[in-house]
């Protein structure tokens, strides 16, 4: 393969991962308006990139530390680890949803591959994400035809079902949108296109601004293309839990149990790798290992003490993916570059923070 498709395919492995799973369930309650909630979180996640392509010749840590001094890079780099730390902890949750074991056993099963430092091979973690990819069309293919239209996508789900419990479905004027549920679909699908990590190495290989962003543009693009389809289709048979579990569930084998299989194989590959690479980045090797199986130990129990389900996890990586996005947005607007992105990019995420802060008062 040349460059290109190289840098493609890397960004396209930092991109995807389980956390797509999460989007079905909110995009159900959101309705019709999830496609452009979705399309929404792409285009901040292609504005975003776009900020890092064009001023951050180093690593975007080192530019937040130039603009906001030493503060402002600590939070970023807790954003970072916060954001890698609830992925773990909501594959973990996923991973326990179709096994069906113990906690223990569980932690033991994901975290002991970590303490032994195993290493994958790049084209792995390639092979995983596109399997990952592959896995998506095929439950949107297999899911479509099984859509209930257009019921599931031009109302809400609490609408549906309170005008069918009085038998006044025909009668019901379907809005558009559950507004509870918007910004937890924003959250989640911010997560789902977030590779952004890998832009530096992207860059280091194309050499220069304008090949990074046609790979970029490329890589999330086919992500997002791969991605809306399968939430549609998956939202349009009234899934309630889980996607992969809920599809499990709903269709007979030999079906029922490949997807369980793959599910498995995704959730369980994609903790190791994000695990692994958290680690990696640290240079004191047991620094990194304690706070990886520390970190995911702790939350994961805290969440289980909560009931925090899969997509609520997700919401909250996404969440600070909008706290990385907002201290980068900032960085470039006092730079004085590239108007209007940064304000864009910092006006919804205050958007966002304030919604989300009344909905939780």
């Amino acid at each position: 393969m040349d460059k290109f498709d190289i840098s493609v395919s890397l960004l396209i492995s930092a991109t995807v991962g389980a956390g797509v799973f999460a989007m079905p369930i909110l995009a159900k309650e959101v309705g019709l308006m999830s496609v452009f909630v979705i399309t929404l979180a792409f285009a901040y996640m292609l504005g975003l990139g776009y900020l890092i392509i064009e001023l951050f010749p180093g690593t975007v840590e080192e530019e937040v530390e130039r603009t906001l001094g030493e503060r402002g890079r600590q939070i970023l780099v807790i954003a970072e680890i916060s954001i890698v730390l609830l992925a773990l902890v909501s594959y973990a949750f996923g991973l326990k949803v179709h096994l069906g074991v113990s906690d223990l056993v569980l932690l033991s099963i994901l975290l002991i591959p970590l303490l032994l430092e195993l290493h994958f091979p790049a084209n792995f973690t390639t092979f995983v994400a596109f399997f990952t990819l592959a896995f998506v069309s095929l439950l949107s293919l297999v899911t479509i035809p099984q859509m209930e239209l257009p019921i599931h996508l031009f109302i809400t789900s609490s609408v549906r079902d309170t005008a069918l419990s009085t038998g006044a479905a025909a009668a019901a004027a379907p809005p558009l949108m559950g507004y509870a549920s918007v910004i937890p679909l924003l959250l989640v699908s911010l997560f789902a296109f977030y590779g952004h990590n890998m832009i530096p190495r992207i860059r280091n290989i194309m050499r220069n601004k304008i090949a990074t962003k046609k790979v970029f543009y490329m890589a999330l693009a086919i992500v997002f293309l791969l991605y809306l389809p399968f939430t549609i289709s998956v939202s349009g048979v009234g899934v309630s839990e889980l996607a992969t579990k809920f599809l499990a569930e709903m269709f007979t084998n030999p079906l029922a149990s490949l997807i369980d299989l793959f599910a498995v194989i995704i959730f369980y590959t994609s903790f190791i790798i994000f695990g692994l690479h958290l680690m990696n980045d640290f240079t004191n090797k047991q620094k990194g290992l304690g706070l990886v199986v520390g970190g995911t130990f702790i939350l994961y129990f805290f969440a289980s003490l909560l009931g925090a389900p899969f997509h609520v996890l997700i919401a909250a990586a996404g969440l600070g993916v909008t706290i990385y996005a907002f201290l980068v947005a900032l960085s470039a607007f006092l730079s004085k570059k590239l108007f209007p992105v940064p304000q864009l990019i910092m006006g919804l995420t205050g958007l966002m923070w304030l919604i989300l802060l009344i909905q939780l008062l």
